[in-house]
């Protein structure tokens, strides 16, 4: 199916909508990402994304984390349309206590919502963790005739995010592991809360992340083609490299008053809304979704459903022919705990001298060897930590 690109501009433009009454609504918010990454999220959750509205925790579904979690109603409006159990209803609550849709993303709290994001860079971190597990999963589950694990991970990040150390820790282990089932986009649209970016950020953040061992391609993040096309070229690859589209796009747009200015960073621009949506070709109605629009992510859906299905198949045939790996499998995404766990931990006495450290190594082992998804990590230490799992392997690229 090619991309329908007239139907998807409207949605674009209609969940630009969302996002300003929203906003306007709470008189709290950030207009600026959603409104500028707006095409890039019409493309991502109307044709590129594998996932399931109706299963959020579909194990097979492709992963996307928005870092910029200030940004939250970009991602609110997505999973509206797309069918997700949030409705419009919730929408109108933005920002309201006890509702689906807090200021920034909160996992476990909205159908959807991979992790909780706010603090600039963070999502990059847990991007690249999701990515790590998504590569042992595969190691563990996958057989010659079955791939249940075969998914990525897409990461949405704005400059604030390109500037925080996590961000770049994260991405340096990235590209060293060749954590190539990871796509990075740098929602580049040359603005920061206080000024423009010019101000605070002189580096060619696209060399940077060459360095750190990343694919780089630069892209017009408002060009839906060129975004599909650069984003299939980014799945295709298995060359051992993550992969990081610099994304450029106008921040607030759609907002004449406060586009490309850090003014549409927050919800300056929402005293401008009503003035905008006439502009973006938008009835007076609040909180309006098309006809044609809600049909396109209807069949959509049939669509993403039809696909799990397919995936369903191969992982009930898995099941029946591994059910051992089944029975880890379920363990792990159930959290099952040996009832007699704590019996293997050995205890110390009170007037014991040991380091805890060392303490702690002891305890990890039979931890460890009872759960055997459990995974340890430390920069570099762990001949001083001792956090190591004896017998556990290392991972690798």
């Amino acid at each position: 199916m090619s991309l329908n690109v007239e139907i998807l501009s409207r949605a674009a433009n209609e969940a630009r909508g969302l996002c300003m009454d929203a906003v306007q609504a709470s008189q709290s918010g950030h207009l600026g990402l959603p409104l500028g990454c707006a095409e890039m999220g019409a493309v991502l959750y109307g044709y590129a994304l594998k996932h399931n509205p109706d299963k959020p925790r579909w194990i097979g579904r492709d992963y996307f984390v928005l870092s910029a979690g200030h940004g939250s109603m970009f991602l609110y409006a997505w999973l509206h349309l797309s069918g997700y159990d949030l409705p419009m209803s919730e929408i109108k609550r933005f920002r309201q206590l006890h509702s689906k849709t807090p200021g920034h993303p909160e996992f476990l709290e909205t159908p959807g919502v991979e992790c909780t994001t706010g603090p600039l860079g963070q999502g990059v971190g847990n991007a690249v963790g999701i990515a790590v597990a998504m590569k042992m999963a595969a190691a563990r589950f996958n057989t010659a005739e079955h791939r249940i694990f075969d998914q990525h991970v897409i990461c949405l990040a704005g400059d604030g995010c390109m500037q925080e150390g996590v961000a770049s820790e994260a991405s340096a282990f990235a590209g060293h592991f060749g954590l190539d089932n990871l796509i990075l986009i740098y929602d580049s649209n040359a603005v920061t809360l206080d000024a423009m970016a010019k101000e605070t950020q002189s580096e060619d953040t696209g060399k940077r992340f060459a360095a750190y061992g990343f694919d780089v391609q630069e892209i017009d993040g408002e060009d839906m083609q060129q975004f599909l096309d650069t984003l299939n070229i980014a799945k295709e690859r298995d060359n051992g490299k993550p992969q990081f589209i610099i994304a450029h796009t106008l921040i607030g747009k759609g907002v004449p008053e406060v586009a490309g200015t850090q003014k549409a960073h927050g919800e300056a621009g929402a005293k401008y809304v009503d003035a905008a949506r006439k502009g973006l070709g938008l009835p007076d109605e609040h909180y309006f979704v098309s006809k044609e629009v809600r049909d396109y992510f209807s069949e959509h859906k049939k669509k993403l459903l039809a696909d799990y299905d397919r995936w369903e198949k191969v992982y009930n045939e898995w099941r029946e022919k591994n059910p051992e790996l089944a029975k880890m499998l379920d363990d792990g995404i159930e959290r099952n705990i040996p009832v007699d766990l704590l019996s293997k931990i050995l205890e110390f006495p009170k007037e014991s001298k040991l380091a805890t450290r060392k303490a702690g190594s002891e305890a990890l082992q039979p931890i460890a060897q009872a759960m055997p998804l459990l995974m340890s990590g430390s920069a570099d230490l762990h001949g001083s930590t001792l956090n190591y799992i004896k017998d556990g392997g290392d991972f690798t690229r």
